[in-house]
């Protein structure tokens, strides 16, 4: 593949991923007008139109939905080229500072062991924050959030996926009984997870796929991953709350079990400068291969 089009494709990906032309210039460090010239070559050089925009919006043409697959992976396969190349003969040091929520930092530290085994100069500093910041604010290296990318200038992974399940305590269910329809979560006491303000609506997806918005009267609202847990733990309701929590707390069990809420995608956000960090880049590829192989094997 010639230089040029590979630089091509990956200014073709940001302005999907930014989600606009100036948005992919801002992330790439490049002139508004050369990101524009660069996704015209390739259009004219394939011979259809992979954008459509307006002054307003702009979405994937059926010609560019099957490059964007194609082009990502080329991308993410010279990343790991490069990230490579780089580490080639050298040893990683320095620290990476992250954000990680409270339900994600178990699994994380998994991850990042062998990298760490592998780099004894490489360090960690690690702030567990339930609430989503953004990395150059926060002077943070990386961010692990859930959900959407609000920050256009900013560099997205996708690592895996969080499951919200209805989740009860041995001891709650010994005292009150497991509910048996969604619509008995009205009447019992419910225990949230509150980070942008209180939820009176739980909308659950059954075993049809058909969606039901359940109204709770909660009692117990914390904004702390942890805390979620403990509360659960205590026997003080029923929660909506992450699938993991079932392998961190082995006295909770999961209710209703053929409805569950939201399916929610986890990110490794960075400012375009963490490109040009080999040990920012070596701890989100570590991040997203082996929490793609357990998603897989899941």
């Amino acid at each position: 593949m010639r230089l040029e089009s590979l630089e091509e494709l990956r200014v073709f990906a940001q302005i999907v991923e930014s989600g606009s032309l100036s948005g992919a210039a801002r992330a790439l460090g490049l002139p508004a007008n050369t990101v524009g010239r660069r996704l015209s070559a390739l259009e004219d050089r394939l011979g259809c139109t992979l954008l459509h925009r307006t002054t307003r919006s702009q979405s994937l043409s059926e010609p560019g939905q099957v490059l964007l697959g194609r082009a990502q992976s080329i991308l993410e396969q010279v990343e790991a080229a490069e990230l490579a190349l780089m580490q080639e003969g050298q040893s990683l040091a320095g620290t990476v500072r992250l954000s990680v929520p409270s339900v994600l930092t178990a699994d994380m530290f998994v991850c990042l062991a062998p990298l760490l085994e592998e780099h004894p100069e490489l360090r960690l500093q690690v702030s567990v924050n339930d609430i989503p910041v953004n990395p150059v604010s926060a002077n943070v290296d990386v961010v692990i959030i859930g959900g959407g990318l609000s920050d256009s200038t900013l560099i997205a992974r996708r690592l895996t996926h969080v499951q919200f399940v209805l989740l009860a305590s041995q001891e709650y269910l010994r005292r009150h009984g497991a509910p048996e329809s969604p619509e008995e979560l009205g009447a019992r006491a419910t225990v949230h997870f509150r980070v942008r303000g209180p939820s009176t609506t739980w909308t659950l997806t059954g075993p049809s796929g058909e969606q039901r918005a359940v109204p709770v009267h909660g009692r117990v609202h914390v904004d702390d991953g942890r805390g979620m847990m403990d509360a659960l733990n205590s026997g003080l309701g029923i929660g909506l709350s992450s699938e993991r929590l079932l392998h961190a707390a082995p006295n909770l069990r999961r209710i209703l079990p053929e409805w569950s809420g939201m399916r929610i995608p986890v990110f490794a956000i960075y400012p375009p400068s963490g490109q040009r960090s080999p040990r920012v880049l070596a701890v989100v590829q570590a991040l997203q291969e082996r929490l793609e192989s357990a998603e897989d094997q899941s």
